[in-house]
């Protein structure tokens, strides 16, 4: 036989042992994954402010990522799990699982249950159409918090948001590292960790007009040095 994932032979399967292998992992990976995406929901308010009057934010809030919404509702990445879950229950003749408490708690479960039927899935003739779907879901949480790119090529975490007295927009580019907080190279202002939802939702250039919000609720993001 083919399998139907990386159409490399197998023996009586769907799925060779390596995508067998690989889609346990990403169903084992996807409640921490599911539950990263928390992050890009809304901006953060954390830090405390050191501008000595030389910095401020720019006002221009952005929309939430429709893709993370998507991802985190009833029928994102929970919604898949469980079709797919009961889809599994019902050919192996076993009752539905209830679908109750928390979307985090449901997300958990559905993961859970998949994985313990995994050597049956691995066979199921729908095991390929299963194993793809969850490679994809996998990918789109990827694509929001990790983009992909060159390990070795910088992450361009945006634009700088301080505005000097005269009303300027800095807008250099700003670069992720992890290992310390980030600084504009222009204007020195300060991007620690914490504050780079933040900083991705007040971009300047894309005011979001039904969003009155006063950008004071962000000024404590970043400190200029």
């Amino acid at each position: 036989m083919i399998c139907t994932l990386c159409k490399q032979h197998t023996e009586d399967a769907s799925l060779c042992p390596g995508c067998t292998r690989a889609t346990l992992e990403r169903l084992q990976r996807l409640p921490r994954m599911w539950a990263s995406l928390d992050a890009w929901l809304a901006p953060g308010s954390t830090g405390s402010a050191n501008y000595g009057g030389r910095v401020r934010l720019a006002e221009a809030p952005l929309p939430l990522n429709q893709e993370v919404l998507d991802l985190r509702s009833a029928g994102g990445i929970v919604g898949v799990l469980e079709d797919w879950h009961d889809a599994v229950r019902e050919t192996r003749e076993l009752a539905h699982t209830p679908r109750i408490g928390a979307l985090a708690h449901r997300v958990n479960t559905a993961a859970a249950g998949l994985s313990s039927h995994i050597h049956f899935i691995a066979l199921w003739d729908q095991g390929g159409d299963f194993a793809r779907e969850i490679e994809r879901l996998v990918d789109r949480v990827r694509a929001v918090v990790i983009p992909g790119r060159d390990p070795d090529e910088p992450t361009l975490l945006g634009y700088c948001i301080a505005v000097d007295p005269s009303g300027i927009i800095c807008g250099n580019r700003l670069y992720a590292d992890m290992g310390r907080p980030v600084q504009c190279a222009w204007c020195l202002c300060q991007y620690p960790p914490d504050t780079w939802l933040a900083l991705r939702h007040y971009q300047p250039g894309a005011p979001n007009p039904d969003d009155t919000r006063d950008a004071d609720a962000v000024e404590d993001t970043a400190t200029a040095a």
